[in-house]
């Protein structure tokens, strides 16, 4: 490869990765997630980003932040707390690749300024570049395979571009090997070292050596056809001493190339006449430009996001962050988010994102939506609430249906506030007329909800599709012991409270049940009583025939989104 071609290459993929890397990291200064930011300027955000850099190089806070640093973004202390198997396939990967890159990538601006002396085909650096790229390697295999492992309906859909920048990476590996170990076998890359060293390319003069580096070395002569003597070898030894020792060790110090190499002997002389090296380079070093050109447009960007993430989190705690802070720190969670799905397995609204078929009620799907709203792609479709299959509709169900419990920040990898996240993304949905479902299944009354049902047939039994994902409600048994004596209305905290007209109740809980044994669920479902709920669980505890009363109400809540949700259309007013 010319090195005019390279320093092309090597520069166009550079300034395509500073452009995209400048562009990506524009949008945490652009976009506007949550009300409270909606006023913030671009000069309020850059002075509160100046003012946190100076609080933090000039406080005790930058012990904090070197803490954080070698902690969380090089060791991944908080992804080895959620998953360590995970943690393991990124470490491998992350240390791999960055002590790859630095000793070899980098070699003539790093390695030879540590290492006076330094030589890639030298001990033990043969050794660790092969070790190196065997820790990417299987760092790579345990991430898809824990990947295809935790995989399910409602995991985020990986973009192409993920699945390239991965297939991409493992090329650059493989096809690493295969130069190296193809330089081993190659007898044409034996003669062009041995005239450079010892001066001489003649066959018959250099046997010695060659007899040397066809036993110990690897490369495969096939006019080598005289049986090596132990002389012979001594003589090759000699001559290794003189011209090549203080550049080359074993080549069995290459683990894994060594072997490769020994597999292509026999096609060593057919892949010199291929010039096999030389396009084997081109392949390797414009792969490795390609990645780097467009890391900053696939989702590995959080390569770059989530170290500036865990770092800003040391800078400061959350609270402390003013309205320009904190509209940055949302904007920069789109991006540094590594799609785990970690927060999926903690959220305590998973089982009822299976019952609903609503892939946005979990977290990683959350900041999908959360990411398209704040871009303006949500809502492109007209008003929302006239089309009941409408993504929008979905996902601000999504986000209504989140407890606020706080578990996807306690175990996300990156240290993103999601929970802060999530109120200012349902702040902007409610701006938008896309309010929560407590709202709008309060905007009619029951009986009208039920009407819009009427067409629709509710069995009552164990045949009930439902019955599955909400068993209470659709066995009988579950509630036909009520004899409606209101021990349950009496404890109840919201029937207590509804002279205030802002909380009254339609039904009580008492009449709730009774409903559900007239087999008049459908009525219940678009009751207040069961939105006004508190969840306290005072009628269930003194219930006299131990009645689960609370559990019931919350079956009925997530059936009367899903019900209720198909024909809401028709029954939100325009």
């Amino acid at each position: 490869m010319s090195h005019a071609l390279f320093h092309t290459a090597l520069y166009a993929s550079l300034l395509l990765c500073a452009l995209g890397l400048v562009w990506r990291m524009s949008a945490w200064y652009r976009l506007r997630i949550g009300p409270d930011v909606q006023a913030v300027t671009l000069s309020h955000r850059l002075q509160a980003l100046l003012r946190g850099l100076a609080a933090s190089v000039f406080s005790r806070r930058l012990f904090d932040v070197i803490g954080a640093l070698f902690l969380d973004v090089l060791l991944q202390r908080r992804l080895y707390r959620s998953d360590r198997s995970r943690w393991l396939a990124h470490w491998l990967m992350f240390v791999g690749f960055t002590l790859l890159l630095l000793m070899h990538g980098l070699a003539a601006v790093v390695t030879v300024k540590l290492f006076p002396g330094y030589e890639s085909t030298r001990a033990p650096y043969l050794f660790l570049r092969n070790l190196f790229c065997v820790m990417v390697l299987v760092g790579l295999v345990l991430f898809l395979f824990g990947t295809w492992r935790r995989r399910s309906r409602h995991a985020p859909a990986r973009p192409p571009m993920a699945a390239t920048f991965v297939v991409l990476l493992g090329f650059v590996l493989v096809t690493g090997f295969l130069l190296e170990a193809d330089k081993m076998a190659s007898p044409q890359a034996f003669y062009r070292m041995a005239k450079e060293f010892n001066g001489s390319v003649d066959p018959v003069q250099l046997k010695p050596l060659r007899a040397l580096w066809a036993s110990e070395y690897g490369v495969a002569f096939d006019d080598l056809k005289e049986p090596i003597t132990s002389e012979m070898m001594r003589q090759g030894r000699a001559m290794h001493e003189a011209d090549c020792e203080t550049c080359h060790a074993r080549a069995a110090w290459a683990f894994v190339s060594y072997p490769v190499a020994r597999m292509l002997a026999p096609m060593a002389r057919r892949l010199d006449e291929m010039q096999a090296p030389a396009w084997l380079l081109i392949l390797h070093v414009f792969a490795c430009f390609i990645g780097l050109a467009t890391l900053a447009f696939t989702r590995f960007f959080h390569v770059a996001a989530a170290p500036i993430s865990l770092l800003t989190n040391a800078a400061a705690p959350a609270q402390a962050f003013s309205s320009a802070g904190r509209a940055s720190r949302r904007a920069m969670a789109l991006d540094a988010c590594v799609a785990c799905g970690i927060c999926d397995a903690h959220c305590s609204v998973t089982p009822l994102a299976h019952y609903l078929d609503n892939r946005y009620l979990l977290p990683s799907h959350k900041l999908i939506a959360t990411s398209a709203l704040a871009r303006g792609r949500l809502l492109r479709s007209g008003h929302p609430i006239q089309g009941a299959g409408d993504e929008a509709l979905r996902a601000a169900e999504g986000a209504f249906h989140c407890t606020d419990c706080a578990r996807c920040s306690n175990v996300c990898p990156v240290g993103l506030d999601l929970e802060d996240l999530w109120q200012a993304a349902r702040a902007d949905l409610a701006s938008a007329g896309l309010s929560a479902p407590a709202q709008w299944v309060q905007a009619r009354p029951a009986l009208a909800w039920a009407e819009s049902l009427q067409s629709e047939t509710w069995p009552h039994s164990f045949s009930d599709p439902d019955a599955i994902h909400a068993p209470l409600c659709a066995d009988r048994s579950s509630f036909s012991r009520c004899v409606q004596c209101q021990t349950c209305t009496n404890v109840c905290p919201v029937v207590a409270h509804s002279t205030d007209p802002a909380c009254g109740v339609d039904l009580t809980p008492q009449k709730v049940m009774n409903l559900l044994r007239l087999g008049l669920r459908d009525l219940a479902l678009g009751s207040s009583m069961v939105w006004s709920c508190a969840t306290c669980y005072q009628c269930q505890e003194h219930c006299p025939e131990g009645i689960r009363v609370a559990d019931i109400m919350l079956e009925l809540r997530a059936l009367a989104v899903r019900r209720l949700g198909t024909v809401r259309n028709l029954s939100v007013p325009s």
